[in-house]
């Protein structure tokens, strides 16, 4: 697990928080009162946030929209067990607690891309499969053309991190709740330009061949959310690191 681990206040702002986020370079935290944790708030929290309508004079705090209660993990549990954990729930990490008596203490975070060492160094028939046999398709894209405001109601409607921004059928980036976010900041000529000036080009390609404990290794060195499976330079799926975590429990107790 990632320790100690940075923690927000229920009486901070959806902006605080993403300042918060940005500087450390994570997509969630929990959010603790009097040293116990009381929830979580998301890169997914702070989109849906951002898009509300808000009341006159209405000012919302972290208390008003963090999900409760936050996923949990305790520091002596198995890998194997937290992996899957993460994969059931569809969280992107665990918030690791020790029992204060009246509440819970945070330790730190496990993150799905703090266990794909442990994948890529394993020889288990899970993680010498295919990444095709992982991957999720067909993929959530949008053309490179459509505008951000496009790209940022199709990301919120189809309830997913992120949409492959593509050139015909070959991905050429990514637009994700980060770039969604920072593009809400932006005057409304600047939403109508096309979503290919605000994604991200930080996407990483496999071969639908590739062994899954090779593509783990790649995710870990190059630090991506998510692996774009392409066969011929045609995008055919994806899978992101919570998938490769599932894989990680599966490998672990098997």
């Amino acid at each position: 697990m990632s320790s100690p681990a940075t923690c927000g206040s229920p009486d901070a702002t959806a902006a605080e928080l993403l300042a918060l986020l940005e500087a450390r370079g994570c997509s969630a935290v929990p959010i603790v009162a009097a040293e116990r944790l009381v929830g979580v708030v998301s890169t997914t929290d702070l989109l849906r946030e951002s898009l509300r309508a808000p009341s006159p004079d209405e000012l919302r705090r972290a208390g008003d929209f963090m999900r409760r209660p936050a996923v949990t993990a305790r520091a002596d549990e198995g890998l194997d067990v937290a992996a899957r954990r993460m994969r059931s729930a569809r969280v992107h990490r665990l918030v690791v607690v020790e029992d204060a008596g009246d509440g819970e203490r945070v330790l730190g975070v496990l993150s799905t891309r703090d266990v794909l060492g442990e994948l890529a160094t394993s020889r288990a028939p899970e993680a010498a499969a295919a990444l095709s046999t992982l991957m999720t398709s067909p993929v959530e894209t949008i053309d490179l053309s459509a505008s951000v405001d496009e790209a940022i109601a199709r990301l919120v409607e189809a309830n997913v991190h992120g949409l492959v921004v593509v050139d015909v059928e070959s991905p050429i980036g990514v637009f994700t709740q980060r770039e969604a976010l920072a593009a809400r900041a932006l005057p409304a000529s600047l939403r109508a330009r096309p979503v290919e000036e605000v994604m991200s080009y930080e996407t990483l390609c496999l071969d639908v061949a590739t062994p899954i404990f090779r593509a783990a290794a790649h995710a870990s060195k190059m630090n991506v959310r998510r692996l774009l499976v392409v066969e011929r330079r045609r995008l055919v799926g994806i899978a992101s690191c919570l998938d490769l975590a599932g894989v990680v429990g599966a490998a672990t107790s098997s």
